[in-house]
């Protein structure tokens, strides 16, 4: 009790959040919020209105229980707020929409995407040509920039709608569009597809947490230019700064993987990271190095300390010192993007600073609480966000775990101490954020201390180089002395990750689900409780959720020897079939290696041993455990006919091309159809028809995502006795149709 009264910022963060958790899973009706909001607000009314002293006190609980009830609101009224603003009207056909580019056009392998607000052209399917599917025909009224799309800004009066994702057909005039252009297009736009396969990535969530309400995609004849309108706001400008910072960096003339790093490191810009650098500094724990977080401000806050205790050096000025420091943590962050941690760090480090002026012993917990608050109340969907998460949790395990792990070795050296302090500071930070790290990312990093006690230094070296080189880069000795400096630290650095993701078992994959996740902060709610409370309570409590661990597993085993499961994956890019007897497993795919990465958190999950991989990229029919299969990947049956046609219990196409429903099917009679993802909507609407014409079954994996069926293994032979028998040259007679 006596933490809550000191910390009224935790309790109000607490009501926001349980205001946003609210919107989320729940919808709570006009009249409820009314009941809720009006004895709220008069009970805050009345603690100021009663003028009598013992009536004050004993109604005093009444203005804190009704200021937390309106914040509740204010918490699901901001929430709902935002899910309104992601609402998008689809209409399932291509319609005229006014894009204006709210950001760096992002490029990618076969496209370039732009993120846009939009606006619906009034009668735009009227100016399109439909038989050519061209734009060429758009009335002046939408072609030509109207008095609200110049150079000046864009006025509220255009009524862009929620933020949208379009993919444009990589190609020159794409390439070359900026922040703040405005497109005319003809597009389609379609929600963002939900989780596609087992223990898929929610794409659609995480767009959502993003405020992207709606995806389309365009080819080169479907859009054109109209205009350009400077996008004067703080974000704007913030880019800017950024991007003038980035071209000095790119005098260094540094190699690709040195320069993405540096960017990242400093600036927070990741575009050009490479997936085998994220893997490594990812594999050995570093991840964090590469997101402009806590440490960095912290090592800005170092340095403009020390610079600034230079020249205000009396305790007269020490209120102009902290003026100045906040100033340069907040133009760090102004020239990092203004980024969500970067804006969390800062904000604490400021609040902190601004405490020791004003005379006031910050209280921590208070000041953590207070960043979070505020910054919710802004943004409620950063709930949702996993570097929000994982910063809060890491900030909170430094601070609540580090004074208790720090006092259990005693050092006197002062380099030894260092390297115990640091090694404090990583196992507390690793406690802190270990049940969502898992949650998340399902693998640990042995050798994460290692780690720390390399990167975490060299990186620190690494953002003093570079704000050296950043001032001095002009003066033609010392400039090109402090870029040698970064080249080489950075050299370092990258070695160094590398060679730890290198060295044997240097990550463990281990899956965690929600229910592992609960039972995880459960033992550290424990841990937390025995140690403030000294209840002996909380350790049967702790004992007894360490062993549901195993009780899930040995339920979760049972559940697989009983059944056998078969999967086809939705895989644009590839095929993939899977049966899984206990914890073996039958695959036949088209690219392994599209297979693990589709499929990787479900065998993690299921922890399956691989017993038969066959990567097959054609057109085949196989035996899989007694069921036949037939998979239709090229034009290998275009134009045939069979004089019987063949028994499948599963027909997967994954081509259309060339193909005819009913000549198709007059070669195979299946018993179950499955669509695959590649096949458009038109070919996949017509084979469900002729499927339902013939009493087949039907599947669709580009709607419905992945087919998964339980195959009950009580009554059929013995698990061990499930084999595969590749047969590719199944014997049909097919001739040419005539």
């Amino acid at each position: 009790m006596n933490f809550l009264l000191r910390t009224p910022f935790f309790r109000l963060l607490l009501a926001l959040i349980a205001g946003i958790v609210t919107c989320r899973y729940f919808r709570l009706f006009d009249l409820t919020m009314l009941l809720l909001a009006v004895p709220a607000f008069l009970s805050v009314f009345l603690s100021f209105w009663v003028k009598n002293v013992q009536w004050a006190h004993r109604l005093r609980w009444g203005f804190g229980a009704g200021f937390v009830v309106l914040v509740y609101l204010v918490g699901y009224v901001q929430a709902a707020r935002q899910e309104h603003q992601l609402q998008f009207n689809f209409s399932g056909k291509s319609q005229l929409y006014r894009l204006k580019l709210v950001e760096s056009p992002e490029v990618k392998d076969r496209s370039v995407l732009c993120v846009a607000e939009t606006r619906l052209v009034d009668g735009g399917l009227s100016k399109m040509d439909h038989p050519a599917g061209k734009l060429t025909a758009i009335e002046s009224s939408a072609d030509k920039p109207t008095a609200n799309e110049t150079s000046a800004g864009t006025s509220a009066s255009m009524h862009f709608s929620a933020k949208t994702i379009v993919y444009l057909q990589k190609q020159s005039s794409a390439l070359q569009l900026h922040r703040g252009d405005i497109l005319i297009a003809r597009l389609r736009f379609q929600a963002p597809a939900p989780v596609q396969n087992p223990e898929g990535f929610d794409y659609a969530a995480f767009l959502r947490r993003k405020g992207i309400a709606a995806t389309a995609y365009s080819d080169s004849l479907n859009w054109r230019k109209l205009s350009h309108t400077e996008i004067h706001g703080l974000r704007h400008w913030a880019e800017k700064a950024r991007d003038q910072l980035l071209a000095i960096y790119r005098k260094l003339n540094l190699a690709t993987d040195e320069f993405a790093v540096l960017a990242a490191l400093t600036l927070g810009f990741k575009e050009e990271l490479e997936p085998d650098v994220m893997l490594d500094y990812s594999a050995s724990g570093a991840m964090h190095i590469l997101s402009v977080s806590g440490l960095h401000v912290g090592v800005i806050f170092l340095i403009v300390n020390s610079l600034v205790s230079m020249v205000f050096r009396k305790p007269s000025t020490l209120i102009p010192k902290s003026v100045l420091i906040i100033l340069a943590l907040w133009l760090y962050a102004f020239i990092t993007g203004l980024s969500p941690s970067v804006i969390r760090a800062s904000a604490m480090f400021s609040m902190v600073t601004l405490g020791k002026a004003l005379g006031r012993q910050a209280q921590i917990y208070n000041t953590i609480s207070s960043t979070a608050f505020i910054l919710l109340l802004m943004n409620p969907s950063y709930l949702w966000d996993v570097g929000f998460q994982l910063s809060y949790t890491a900030v909170l395990g430094i601070v609540y775990f580090q004074p208790q792990l720090s006092p259990l070795l005693a050092v006197s050296n002062k380099a030894l101490k260092w390297l115990w302090d640091l090694t404090s500071v990583s196992l507390a930070a690793q406690l802190g954020t270990l049940p969502l790290a898992l949650y998340y990312f399902n693998q640990f990093p042995n050798y994460f201390l290692l780690t720390n006690y390399i990167a975490i230094p060299l990186s620190g070296f690494v953002i003093y180089a570079a704000v050296g080189y950043l001032v001095l880069y002009w003066v033609p000795l010392v400039g090109g002395v402090a870029g040698w400096m970064v080249d080489r630290l950075l050299w370092l650095l990258n070695s160094a990750v590398a060679a730890i993701h290198a060295l044997p078992g240097s990550v463990t994959q281990i899956y965690a689900g929600q229910l592992d996740l609960l039972l995880m902060t459960i033992l550290l709610c424990c841990w937390v409780g025995y140690a403030e409370l000294k209840r002996y309570y909380f350790i049967p409590v702790a004992l007894s959720v360490v062993l549901l661990f195993p009780l899930k597993q040995i339920i979760s085993e049972v559940h697989s020897n009983q059944h056998s499961e078969l999967i086809v994956y939705s895989d644009r890019k590839a095929s993939h079939v899977q049966l899984n007897v206990g914890r073996r497993e039958f695959v036949i795919t088209s690219d392994s290696v599209a297979f693990v990465k589709v499929a990787g958190k479900y065998r993690l999950k299921k922890r399956l041993l691989t017993q038969q991989f066959v990567v097959d990229s054609a057109s085949w029919f196989n035996v899989l455990d007694g069921k036949r299969f037939g998979l239709i990947n090229d034009k290998t049956y275009c134009r045939k006919k069979a004089g019987k046609p063949l028994h499948l219990d599963y027909l997967i196409i994954n081509s259309m091309k060339g193909y005819k429903p009913k000549e198709l099917f007059s070669c195979f009679e299946p018993r179950i159809c499955i669509s695959g993802s590649s096949v458009s909507e038109y070919s996949t609407a017509r084979l469900q028809e002729e499927c339902k014409a013939k009493g087949i079954t039907f599947f669709s994996l580009r709607c419905s995502g992945a087919y998964r069926e339980l195959l009950n293994r009580t009554n059929r032979k013995a698990v061990g006795s499930t084999k595969l028998e590749i047969s590719k040259k199944h014997r049909i007679d097919l001739h040419k149709k005539s």
